[in-house]
């Protein structure tokens, strides 16, 4: 008998392999605003990079197209970046049904396309610093 999981195994695992993301995520949960399609919206971040973020939204949101976001990601622990202010342009690369989370109907992924250098370095030193303390 034919078993279509074994045939797509295979392909399952290399389709995954190529989807790594270039820099690790950090989990966060932070409610933040966002511009889409010329409304202003409000989202849960759920984990943050130097290349890109996750989030909640109640609101139906398309891939391909861009968002403007603004955030303060704040960490108490940190000896360097005890916080920075985000407001970063970031192209949305893919949105699902979110089924863990009853509060909001859809989890996105997004890219920074515009990240501001000295910006992205303090969240760099601010995210290898919650690295550190959550590794010890």
């Amino acid at each position: 008998m034919l078993n279509l999981f074994d045939i797509f195994k295979n392909k399952k695992i290399d389709f995954f392999k190529n989807k790594k993301r270039t820099s690790e995520r950090i989990s966060v949960k932070v409610m933040f605003k966002y511009s889409y399609d010329n409304k202003d919206y409000m989202g849960q971040l759920k984990n943050i990079s130097v290349d890109g973020f996750g989030f909640l939204s109640s609101n139906p949101l398309e891939s391909g197209k861009d968002i403007d976001m603004e955030v303060v990601v704040q960490c108490k622990e940190c000896n360097e970046e005890k916080w920075v202010s985000l407001k970063e342009k970031a192209k949305i690369h893919w949105v699902s049904i979110n089924r863990s989370n009853r509060l909001a109907d859809y989890d996105v992924g997004c890219k920074f396309i515009e990240p501001d250098n000295e910006i992205r370095t303090k969240l760099s030193r601010m995210l290898e610093q919650i690295l550190e303390t959550t590794e010890k």
